[in-house]
């Protein structure tokens, strides 16, 4: 059974013009791509029912009348004191029907649904202020450099704002506190090579305008926006994928919903083809 669009029309960016119709089909044309970085993955989506410019909430629960084909995994919230049926986007009838939901941003876990206490990705996100892109792009530059002394190799793609994911793919293996200290460990090293330019400080106010190297990314339950999902952000942007040697030359508006499928039919899938095979991690790290 098909997925019934409703309110096509409906603007979710008012100084692009697009429309939930918009976002319905992106997902439509992008879902061979898109879908392997969500299946199986609790999923937590931000939803914007009236566009970027309304009210907006993050969802966890699987809302009520969500229907009977849609895969779910039902886990304890320690912060909620109550159970979360997360959903399981595994097919484009979810994901249409995930888009009918004004569900603009996807924001899977980093395990799996089989083996949900060993993570099979360690990421860095790498945060500057508004407009500090570039100086994002030198962290993970550097990020780069420290992963390939201790024996690991990353990918990096756009966050779809300012910026940066640097994704290392694992065996699953580890549990997440290790995953957790080797991210912490990886982003002090990071911060001592570039003290002028990085922070591991969470709170904003103690990072003194430097990028963040977010670390904590890498805990249960705790989620960082999917390859080729869009971001209600002016522009439409899409987080995509960019090989090491042209993450300088890059602009995060270059992708955005109206030119990534585009893209995508031109070029094929950039993921498989820029991700390292699954690692392990070293001793130094752990």
């Amino acid at each position: 059974m098909a997925v019934e669009l409703t309110n096509p029309d409906k603007v979710f960016w008012p100084q692009e013009g697009l429309t939930k119709g918009d976002l319905f089909e992106y997902y439509r044309a992008v879902a061979p791509a898109l879908l392997p970085h969500l299946r199986n993955r609790p999923l937590t989506v931000k939803r914007y029912p009236d566009g970027i410019a309304g009210i907006t909430f993050f969802q966890k629960n699987a809302p009520k009348g969500t229907p009977d084909w849609v895969k779910t995994i039902t886990l304890p919230a320690e912060s909620a004191k109550r159970d979360v049926a997360y959903v399981l986007c595994n097919d484009v009838r979810t994901l249409l029907w995930l888009a009918n939901l004004a569900s603009i941003e996807l924001h899977p876990w980093l395990s799996r649904a089989d083996r949900l206490e060993k993570p099979d990705v360690l990421v860095m996100d790498i945060d500057p202020l508004e407009g500090g892109f570039p100086l994002a792009v030198r962290a993970a530059l550097c990020a780069r450099e420290v992963l390939r002394e201790h024996g690991l190799d990353g990918c990096a793609k756009t966050s779809g704002g300012k910026g940066v994911h640097v994704y290392v793919p694992l065996v699953r293996r580890y549990p997440f506190d290790e995953v957790r200290d080797a991210g912490l460990r990886l982003s002090t090293l990071v911060e001592e090579r570039e003290p002028e330019l990085v922070t591991t400080q969470f709170r904003k106010g103690e990072r003194a305008g430097k990028v963040f190297m977010d670390f904590t990314r890498n805990r249960p339950g705790q989620h960082v926006v999917a390859p080729y999902s869009p971001r209600a952000r002016p522009g439409a942007p899409v987080s995509f994928p960019v090989a090491w040697r042209k993450l300088e030359r890059v602009d995060p508006q270059d992708f955005t919903i109206a030119t990534v499928p585009k893209m995508l039919q031109r070029d094929g899938d950039p993921w498989p083809k820029l991700a390292p095979e699954p690692q392990t991690l070293p001793r130094s790290l752990r």
